[in-house]
């Protein structure tokens, strides 16, 4: 067992991580992150269009954050944790400037320029240039020239409490096999989503939303977990790469979606403006299209009466073509097909402004903390909540970490001791089947389209996988699956308790938004029991 000492702890090694890496760093404190892969690489982050939505100095001189701010809470249901939203859209444009005087570039050089988004009345989301990947890999060198400590390929199992303060985490390093301890003053969980608990999604391996797990096992509250956005476009057919398709430039400029009938979806439904189509709603109208009696439809992408002089003439449309052409995705030519996929999750653990959970000297940021987003996210505020809170949390952790003394070791042993003990046993279920079947149960019986019979079933078929006793070859793949389980049982849960529509969030037996349900939903574990409240937004 090899044991780290850190002032803060930093659990995650995306956008929000390395922001909170950068504040809690610059403010002197011992820093050390940790992550299961590399520092700013295979996160959700490297994968993004790397797209901000903030009023800044460039901005239409009509926005404003008040604008922002409502475009916000009516995206979210209205149920957004307003403190937060303010925090997010009052800060951004500061921590805007910030990263260009870091050295962030974004589409139109010394000029920024703004791009509209659905969900956004004005156009106020910015492109990095170079995507998510450029932007980590920055800030990953700034990390660096900070003097942090970097613990990569390590995956954190379990946090330490004494009595009721975290002080600490025991983790696995694949690269070595050895269990690592790290005692810290303060944790701050940076995450990330779980996509992953589908079957289609475009995030990272490994995105379980582990970090729900790891903070509810230590009495950390959580909020909206029944809200997972799935975008509604990905490349979905055999023989062509599963990658996202931006679809408002292309649906403005004369792309539709049809079914396997060739019959035109917007006009089957009666959108006319299919192109301001927010995420959930366009999601909804295509999984109920897919429904078919001998199994799922097909729904095709077709493109081909684009004008070639618009795509000449418009940088979005251009851009978007171009993106799915360098993948062999034959945009002009033929129609091709498409799924929603799990793209975000507005749900995770409940935070004031600074980023500080209910559990003493435990954090967190970015996509593991709920109630920024409401029922859903709207385009570009992914970025700006990573970015608000990280830099809003690791300043807070900094100081805290000040006012507080590390743990002895030996509370560190019965954890470390269990740990040793699960990656050493080996059962006889492949951990990947066991991951495979919580996929399946998730997309089939807590997808897009949910009723209370199918979400009752899927949370048995969840149960009745706990006691599996698991072998994998890399000990990280039996390691996730309870952490996975831990999360599908929350979501699942938190589904059937909202009985209505709202959102990412789409009852069958309960269509409509209701008035009464204008509020949100905290799980904490107390005693071994689950304790559900229902909060003001």
């Amino acid at each position: 067992m090899v044991t780290y000492d850190a002032d803060v702890l930093i659990v995650g090694g995306g956008l929000a991580g390395l922001c909170a890496t950068i504040s809690s760093s610059s403010n002197l404190s011992k820093t050390m992150i940790v992550t299961k892969t590399l520092v700013g690489a295979a996160t959700t982050t490297s994968l993004a269009a790397g797209v901000l939505s903030a009023v800044t100095p460039y901005s239409d001189p009509e926005d404003s954050v008040e604008r922002h701010y409502q475009d916000t809470m009516a995206g979210g249901g209205n149920i957004n944790d307003r403190v937060l939203v303010k925090t997010m859209v009052n800060d951004i444009p500061k921590y805007f400037m910030r990263l260009l005087e870091l050295g962030v570039e974004f589409d139109g050089g010394d000029v920024p320029t703004t791009k509209f988004i659905p969900g956004h009345s004005k156009p106020r989301s910015y492109f990095t240039k170079g995507k998510g990947v450029h932007l980590q890999a920055l800030l990953r060198k700034i990390c660096e020239a900070l003097s942090t400590k970097f613990l990569e390929r390590t995956t954190i199992t379990s946090l330490v409490r004494e009595g009721e303060r975290v002080v600490g985490a025991v983790g696995y390093k694949s690269d070595t096999k050895e269990v690592v301890t790290i005692r810290s003053k303060v944790t701050i969980l940076a995450t990330g989503g779980p996509g992953e608990l589908y079957p289609r999604t475009l995030m990272p391996i490994g995105s379980s939303g582990y970090g729900t797990s790891l903070g509810m096992k230590t009495g950390a509250e959580v909020v909206d977990m029944e809200f997972v956005q799935f975008y509604p476009t990905m490349v979905y057919e055999d023989g062509l790469p599963r990658i996202f398709v931006d679809y408002s430039p292309l649906l403005r400029y004369g792309a539709d979606v049809k079914n396997a009938e060739g019959e035109s979806v917007f006009k089957k439904y009666k959108v006319e403006e299919p192109f301001k189509l927010k995420r959930d709603a366009f999601s909804v109208m295509l999984a109920k299209e897919m429904i078919g009696e001998g199994g799922e439809r097909p729904l095709y992408l077709d493109c081909t009466a684009i004008k070639e002089a618009d795509i000449k003439s418009n940088s979005s449309l251009a851009s978007a073509v171009m993106e799915l052409e360098s993948k062999q995705v034959p945009v002009r030519k033929k129609k091709f097909g498409i799924s929603p996929y799990a793209h975000f999750f507005m749900g995770g653990l409940k935070t004031d402004a600074n980023g500080a959970t209910n559990v003493p000297a435990l954090y967190a940021a970015g996509e593991a903390v709920g109630g920024i987003h409401g029922a859903n996210r709207i385009g570009g505020n992914a970025f700006a909540a990573c970015i608000v809170f990280g830099f809003r949390s690791g300043m807070a952790a900094s100081l805290y970490s000040s006012t507080v003394d590390p743990a002895g070791e030996e509370i560190f042993v019965e954890t470390s001791s269990l740990l040793t003990e699960a990656i050493n046993f080996n059962g006889t279920r492949d951990a990947r089947e066991v991951k495979s079947e919580i996929q399946r149960i998730m997309w089939e019986k807590v997808g897009i389209l949910r009723e209370k019979r199918g979400m009752e079933e899927g949370l048995m078929a969840l149960n009745s996988l706990r006691g599996a006793q698991l072998a994998s070859e890399d000990p990280v793949d039996k390691l996730l699956v309870p952490l996975m389980l831990d999360t599908a049982d929350v979501i699942t849960l938190s589904a059937m308790l909202r009985e209505e529509s709202r959102g990412a969030h789409y009852r069958l037996d309960f269509p409509e938004q209701k008035e009464e349900w204008q509020k949100k939903i905290s799980l904490k574990l107390c005693e071994g029991k689950c304790e559900v409240k229902y909060l003001p937004p």
